[in-house]
């Protein structure tokens, strides 16, 4: 396997040094120079433009466009390369269309699949010291008047109404898999910020953020946001499938899930069913079945999210609800392994 030997100390930074497929993407995504300023980082502006005989407002540029194509991720020291390669991962694939190099997306299914690093991702999430992401349910699925305001989609909208960016899925745009929207990753607070500054996400107003919630649940995805309940470190809400989320998927194969997300506080419950099964796609981990000769579906309470996605799709009245089944300290106030975890890879 030929490299070069600034991509390869950056494919080594994120244990893919050996890696043909992470080399390829490498190749893809930056020139040897580029990576040779990427191995430079993080670094003040002053120091680089001196080693790398530009003026400041040169390497201004140039670390826009390097964020701007998912090279790039903030930290407290500056700009750096993405320490993961799940992090590389979703910084390049949520870049704008026209950042991303044609066959990109290729090279990501032959890492995760041809190479096993689904497997490797199942198998970390195995060993999380504590869950890191939780399940919200989907608006309109249960009365706001049960909800916390830290589980409401409504809510943590209103409470970051001010600065609310939308970008794609990176997931979904890598997986491509399904089709489900992609335009509904929602960001908050600084990784909002990250996100215009890169020109990669579009800024929305609450309305319309709560209008793409709507639509995105409604299709059968599961809203996600960090596990406490501390609102101001609910910066974003992700809405995830089952085949292509770098979470449920590899979590759901490795039989992981529960050690990465938590359910919400609510499970799935039939109240009346004819046996349409219109709710059975809808749920992103297989957790309703309609059993033959039962006519009727069935929800596995052990495996059910409690997202809600099942909801709207029932027809009948009373249709499938939602029912409050874990207390409020099922949430906790603080994650020390989310908030540290999430710093690491903004």
């Amino acid at each position: 396997m030929s490299t070069t030997p600034h991509r390869q100390k950056l494919a080594d930074t994120m244990g893919k040094g050996a890696s043909p497929a992470m080399h390829k993407i490498l190749e893809l995504a930056m020139s040897e120079e580029e990576a040779r300023f990427l191995c430079a980082l993080p670094a003040k502006l002053a120091g680089l433009a001196q080693q790398f005989a530009l003026t400041e407002p040169a390497v201004e540029e140039k670390l826009v466009n390097l964020a701007q194509r998912g090279l790039l991720t903030p930290s407290p020291e500056g700009m750096r390369f993405p320490p993961y390669w799940f992090t590389l991962h979703d910084t390049i694939l949520s870049s704008k269309r026209e950042f991303i190099p044609a066959g990109m997306e290729r090279l990501w299914r032959v890492l995760y699949e041809g190479e096993g690093a689904v497997h490797e991702l199942g198998t970390m999430y195995g060993v999380m010291p504590s869950v890191m992401i939780r399940t919200i349910p989907a608006p309109n699925t249960v009365p706001e008047s049960q909800l916390l305001p830290y589980e409401s989609v409504k809510a943590i909208i209103e409470a970051h109404k001010d600065l609310i960016t939308i970008r794609d899925c990176c997931c979904r745009v890598g997986a491509q898999k399904c089709d489900h929207p992609t335009q509904v990753c929602m960001q908050f607070q600084e990784r909002a910020e990250y996100d215009l500054y890169r020109k990669t996400g579009r800024r929305v107003s609450g309305e319309e953020a709560l209008d793409l919630a709507i639509q995105a649940s409604t299709s059968g995805l599961v809203p996600t946001v960090p596990n406490q309940s501390d609102m101001q470190k609910l910066d974003f809400i992700c809405f995830c499938c089952g085949c292509c989320c770098l979470v449920i998927e590899p979590g759901t194969r490795a039989g992981t899930l529960d050690k990465i997300l938590n359910p919400s506080r609510f499970v799935a419950t039939v109240q009346s069913c004819d046996g349409c099964g219109d709710c059975v796609p809808k749920c992103a981990v297989n957790a309703i079945v309609i059993p033959a000769g039962s006519g009727v579906a069935v929800i596995d309470r052990a495996k059910c999210l409690g997202c809600g996605a099942c909801v709207p799709a029932c027809p009948l009245d009373p249709p499938i609800t939602m029912e409050l089944v874990r207390p409020t300290d099922f949430i906790p106030q603080e994650n020390i392994s989310v908030t540290g975890f999430m710093h690491a890879t903004e």
